[in-house]
């Protein structure tokens, strides 16, 4: 928090650094950017809006300087309370630097500001044939700036990766506001450390991304979209391996369980199939390659048990499909008022015993566990529904949260695949990786950020 009597001296700062329109400290406003899409909550003392590389450094240098903490923001999409000021100070909101800086054909790269709504980049590339792969559920909202700081993957990181693998460069404003340039605009790069990676999945605080190169594709020339329905939603994820020795890597593979469906159906007036469980999964290429990779999926499907196994017919079903798995978080809204989102990622080979897992602490609990997610590259979302007004079934629902964490970790898997840590799994960093290496990533936050401003109480590597 910035005592009463810096508060006046910083206001004015502030405002002669980004207009007086641009700092925000009336208490309704600062409670807009107290919460993202996590349950956790707490208010900044003041919200800046810059608009340029400079009013950021200088921003920062002021917050440095004063010992103030920041907490970069962009959308505040993020499920693990990242953008959560959980020490008050300054919440800088990125979303005003949002210019598509360059699309470049030739060279597959595109340069853009941190406040760029990813569907929007996605519909300015669609112009030029070319996409960016990380599609995160949260397009419509979340910021590029956002979606490398938390290292996003989405449904077609079975194929292409998670935005760690689609950003060629990045300028970074660091804590003592200093302006850094990592990486290249080279689709090749191995010159000194790969500190383009070190930022990218950061959550925040190392630097605040103020500029990022990305890398491209050309759209595939073709895509067929397979549905199939399992009696058991073991044989569901083990066909995940049985596709991938086929020699086949789809370019998605989703799973919802059957509360998952109910959920989608009524939320959208859908008429998914009811079964136990429900693979989505897409194929795409040249027309020839999708064909004959198609017909070998669906045999093994057949072959693993699935049923209704069918391909979609016209874009408006392809369109249904792809909406019923990203709207699947709003739907369970409907089930109870709260929502535990878990992001577990365990390898394929584990993927049928994780899911039975599930199940089993599900019943030993007593909560009611939706699990949805990219079951391709074995990342679930078991969703915990709950209602927190009510402290017993809180208990038991934290109870089962970590212990779907500590499953996945005996399993050899992670506590997080794409929402990152935040605040949610800070506890959890040390028990997947160990003393030792936690304890090397708070030695590098202390050597980039001494004074410890950047987002500080995340992740568990600063107080």
């Amino acid at each position: 928090m910035i005592r009463k009597r810096k508060f006046k001296s910083v206001i004015q700062k502030l405002r002669r650094i980004v207009g007086p329109q641009n700092v925000l400290t009336a208490a309704e406003e600062l409670y807009c950017y107290s919460r993202d899409s996590s349950s956790f909550s707490a208010m900044p003392d003041i919200v800046v809006r810059p608009h340029d590389v400079r009013q950021v450094a200088r921003i920062v240098k002021l917050a440095n300087r004063s010992l103030i903490p920041i907490t970069p923001r962009g959308a505040g999409t993020n499920l693990t309370g990242a953008a959560i000021p959980l020490r008050g100070g300054i919440v800088v909101d990125l979303s005003g630097m949002n210019r598509i800086l360059e699309i470049d054909r030739t060279n597959l790269r595109t340069i853009v500001e941190p406040g760029v709504v990813h569907a929007d980049l996605e519909r300015e590339l669609a112009k030029y044939r070319l996409f960016w792969p990380p599609d995160p559920a949260s397009t419509d909202a979340c910021t590029i700036g956002g979606v490398l700081a938390e290292s996003g993957g989405g449904m077609r990181a079975l194929k292409y990766g998670t935005a760690r693998d689609w950003v060629l460069g990045l300028e970074v404003v660091l804590p003592n506001g200093k302006l850094i340039r990592t990486g290249s605009q080279t689709l090749k790069c191995a010159s000194g450390f790969d500190l383009t990676r070190l930022f990218t999945r950061s959550e925040g605080m190392l630097g605040i991304i103020v500029k990022a190169v990305l890398k491209l594709r050309p759209l595939p020339e073709s895509l067929i979209r397979i549905t199939g329905t399992y009696d058991e939603l073991e044989s569901a994820g083990s066909t995940v391996g049985k596709i991938f020795e086929a020699g086949i890597v789809p370019t998605i593979m989703e799973i919802l369980d059957k509360p998952t469906i109910e959920a989608v159906n009524k939320f959208l007036k859908l008429k998914l199939p009811e079964a136990n469980a429900l693979i989505i999964l897409d194929i795409d290429g040249t027309e020839e390659e999708c064909e004959k990779l198609a017909k070998k999926v669906e045999a093994v499907m057949v072959e693993m048990g699935a049923k209704n196994v069918r391909r979609a017919a016209t874009a408006k079903e392809m369109e249904d499909l792809y909406s019923a798995r990203k709207a699947a978080f709003p739907a369970l809204c409907q089930l109870k008022p709260t929502i535990l989102i878990e992001d577990i990622t365990v390898p394929v080979s584990e993927l049928s015993s994780m899911l039975k897992r599930i199940q089993e602490l599900s019943r030993k609990y007593g909560v009611l566990i939706a699990t949805l997610g990219h079951v391709g590259d074995g990342n679930l979302h078991p969703n915990i529904c709950t209602d927190d007004s009510n402290p017993e079934e809180w208990r038991r629902a934290m109870k089962c949260f970590r212990e779907i964490c500590e499953s996945a970790i005996e399993l050899g898997g992670t506590i997080s695949g794409e929402h990152g840590i935040g605040i949610a799994k800070a506890a959890l960093l040390e028990e997947e990786y160990g003393r030792e290496a936690v304890k090397v990533m708070r030695d590098i936050k202390r050597v980039l950020d001494p004074n410890n401003i950047m987002n500080p109480g995340k992740m568990g590597l600063g107080a």
